[in-house]
């Protein structure tokens, strides 16, 4: 029996466009994942094994340092968090005393990021001396460019309808935020126009879907489960955001446009 969190039943909308686009809005994604503090984790030096399992896929290695601040003197703090950057830079893994983070600004496809996001925790299970993750999550930001079109035809007239009315001229700000929540689990929608080319004489907005998914106490047997299911809970969060011309535009060929 496949693994289950009650938070898989927040959003009852399910697309039939999952494998429909060839292309995407996505600017980045990322996934973190986070874990009981591992103190040696902070140390100047990254896990031999950890470095090892990840040279080839992520050859670039960084030191940085965090600095934490508490309240009251002498409660303030530093660690080191490992960096590791892929050939062409555009893959990051970052290694800290509780945390895991894989992210990208070339998103391809939910296989690519999967296999990678799999390899990492992998290489993690080996040194975070715990046998389940306290939060897992997957955040997708897209940035909708609607070329010579409104970008409120390519998004929900649900989200967009003060955009759309005669009520509001000059608006040059506006977004939304809805979260849904359960005890093991939750997304959370953020919205709202953005002002690209804010140089342009007459600028027009792009419109950015930035979906979070998370889920909560998952053990690392279940990770693979999870991030499926977390995914697919985004795309249809973000198919439902969209609207048609948006997915005509999705689905087209990139030779043909």
């Amino acid at each position: 029996m496949s693994a289950r969190w009650k938070a898989d039943d927040l959003v009852l909308t399910r697309s039939q466009n999952e494998n429909r686009y060839k292309r995407n809005f996505l600017k980045q994604a990322v996934c973190e994942f986070r874990f009981p503090t591992l103190m040696e984790l902070g140390e100047q030096r990254p896990p031999a094994s950890f470095v090892k399992s990840l040279r080839k896929s992520y050859p670039h290695l960084e030191l940085n340092n965090e600095v934490t601040l508490g309240l009251g003197a002498g409660n303030a703090g530093s660690s080191n968090i490992h960096i590791f950057r892929s050939a062409k830079f555009n893959w990051n893994v970052t290694l800290k005393q509780n945390a895991l983070t894989i992210e990208t600004n070339s998103y391809t496809g939910f296989n690519n990021l999967r296999e990678r996001v799999m390899q990492v925790v992998e290489a993690a299970e080996k040194v975070i001396d715990s046998d389940f993750f306290t939060r897992i999550g997957l955040r997708y930001i897209n940035v909708v460019s609607s070329g010579d079109d409104d970008v409120t035809d390519w998004i929900n007239p649900l989200l967009v309808s003060p955009l759309m009315s005669s009520s509001f001229t000059g608006i040059n700000d506006f977004g939304g935020k809805m979260q849904l929540m359960a005890e093991d689990g939750g997304c959370l929608l953020q919205h709202g126009i953005q002002f690209s080319n804010v140089a342009a004489s007459t600028p027009k907005p792009d419109y950015v879907v930035d979906i979070d998914t998370y889920r909560t106490e998952v053990s690392l047997n279940d990770v693979g489960a999870a991030i499926d299911i977390m995914h697919r809970q985004a795309f249809d969060i973000f198919d439902w955001a969209i609207a048609e011309k948006a997915r005509v535009f999705l689905s087209s060929d990139h030779k043909s446009s």
